[in-house]
């Protein structure tokens, strides 16, 4: 049975949108290579343009506020334990960004187990803007290609459903969830903040995470020399190839910490 996505509606509200969409376009403006868990580039047809930013609350007050606060609730709830964030990104497809072919995160997180992330609009996420595909009703892994995403023959078996968000909404993926998302076709951008969540109790958290990230990456990337943001090679984007890798700390520019705010979290949600 195909089982309704699990929304919840203006999780960030009013002017806590447009602190989101200033922090995003700080952090937009740091320079490729310059934060050392990843910033990366993709070519598009109009040129470079910024795909993603990994654990973007290690440099960011105000992305580590929402990520261990009203996010990490709504994770909680959606599992029915206490968690802890172990990872986050920012993704932005710009216009004419690539997607992602469908997947499974369980197999993209080293060690990971009952996995809960959840994904805010910080714009307008549309089927034309690219917005996330889901399949419900899967709760075990399903066969993969060699690239780690789900083979195209079960691709085809699955129902699989649109997900359209206005900015300030969130969408809880577990796991097993099957998701995949098309580029954009459109002219505006389509920016959004992923939180991953596990368990406490599973002892599972972001130096565990992020270590297993960097060795599965390196070690996958000289096999088969393939291009990834993630430990996963779904990404469909090209390379940002002249772009100079990230040292040992991060050179961006220190972003502005943001004001205390009221609380963010409403309870709301279908």
């Amino acid at each position: 049975m195909t089982r309704h996505p699990p929304v919840h509606r203006g999780v960030v509200r009013d002017r806590d949108v447009d602190d989101l969409r200033a922090w995003t376009a700080q952090v937009e403006t740091w320079p490729v290579g310059s934060h050392v868990w990843g910033h990366y580039a993709e070519e598009t047809a109009t040129g470079a343009a910024i795909c993603r930013t990994e654990n973007v609350s290690a440099c960011h007050g105000g992305f580590d506020t929402l990520v261990a606060g009203p996010l990490c609730s709504v994770a909680a709830m959606a599992l029915g334990v206490d968690v802890v964030a172990f990872k986050d990104k920012l993704n932005y497809k710009q216009p004419g960004g690539a997607g992602f072919s469908p997947h499974q995160d369980v197999l993209a997180y080293p060690g990971a187990v009952d996995i809960m992330s959840v994904l805010v609009a910080i714009d307008e996420c549309t089927t034309a803007s690219g917005c996330l595909w889901v399949a419900g009703g899967v709760e075990e892994q399903l066969p993969t290609d060699d690239r780690g995403v789900v083979r195209p023959d079960v691709v085809r078996s699955l129902a699989w459903t649109p997900v359209e968000l206005s900015p300030g909404d969130a969408l809880c993926i577990g796991g097993f969830t099957p998701h995949f998302s098309e580029a954009n076709t459109s002219s505006s951008p389509r920016r959004v903040l992923v939180a991953s969540y596990a368990p406490v109790h599973r002892g599972y958290g972001r130096a565990r995470y992020y270590d297993a990230r960097r060795a599965d990456m390196e070690k996958a990337t000289a096999q088969d020399r393939r291009f990834r943001i993630s430990t996963l090679a779904d990404f469909e984007g090209t390379e940002v190839r002249d772009a100079a890798p990230a040292g040992a700390t991060c050179t961006h520019p220190e972003p502005k910490l943001p004001p205390a705010r009221r609380s963010w979290f409403s309870t709301g949600h279908e």
